[in-house]
């Protein structure tokens, strides 16, 4: 009984393709690989200088916020549309909120009576103010 060769045609086909693509990304130069393969720039200075503005000032990421704090919302550091989204949640500065539940995921945030998920790489660009200070306390 003979075994058919269209199976292992087949798999090496795939794999010399393969062993192409992986050599030429490999040949690209730095910035077309990092366009082809959906990496991102590092982050500018401005925001690094930025963040530390406001830890200068005593705020800090609502990710960072511990669980069960008041905290008074200072600074939304997000684009447009989701600045537009969050007023509508009512995210606005100078609201009180409280940190419901922190497992390192999303935050489940409590915000005029109502609960907001929130993810964690927006919790980042959202500064507050502890309960102490936000009171003048």
């Amino acid at each position: 009984m003979s075994i058919p060769l269209w199976p292992t045609l087949w798999l090496a086909l795939t794999a010399v393709l393969a062993l192409g693509l992986v050599l030429l990304v490999a040949l690209l130069p730095a910035e077309s690989r990092r366009r082809l393969l959906g990496r991102r720039e590092a982050q500018p200075a401005v925001v690094d200088e930025r963040a530390q503005a406001f830890l200068a000032a005593g705020l800090l990421p609502l990710s960072d916020c511990p669980r069960d704090r008041t905290a008074c919302l200072r600074c939304l550091q997000v684009d447009r549309c989701v600045v537009h989204r969050l007023l509508e949640l009512g995210l606005t500065p100078g609201v009180e909120l409280r940190v419901v539940q922190d497992n390192g995921g999303p935050m489940l945030v409590s915000v005029r009576g109502s609960r907001v998920a929130l993810g964690r790489d927006l919790a980042d660009n959202l500064w507050v103010e502890m309960g102490d200070r936000a009171n003048g306390e």
